[in-house]
């Protein structure tokens, strides 16, 4: 189950924009001393987090201000193994990014 919360309640009349939400599978930071470095044989800097699910989402406003979910919805299930046998604990992580500049662009 995808839960990607958003609010275009700024979006302008007859624009429209993107959402994308990505899940990583990321090294839980455990030994990490104090100086903020990696303990010995830790190998923090060696760990890399692994793209689990990517959802791509277009919105789109309508002549009358309300927002609609646009053309087509894009999924993205990674084909590695989640299931991580290092010994090393990850977590699951989300991060959604919109576009910055422009927020918004006109429909055409």
């Amino acid at each position: 189950m995808f839960l990607v919360t958003y609010n275009f309640g700024d979006m302008p009349v007859n624009h429209m924009t993107f959402l994308r939400h990505r899940i990583f599978l990321v090294p839980v930071e455990e030994g990490v001393d104090g100086k903020g470095e990696a303990s010995p044989g830790g190998g923090l800097l060696d760990r890399k987090k692994i793209l689990c699910y990517l959802i791509h989402l277009r919105f789109q406003s309508s002549k009358s201000g309300k927002i609609y979910l646009h053309n087509d919805i894009r999924l993205l299930f990674s084909r590695k193994s989640i299931e991580v046998d290092t010994g090393i604990p990850y977590e699951l992580k989300s991060f959604t990014e919109v576009p910055r500049n422009p927020k918004y662009s006109p429909r055409v």
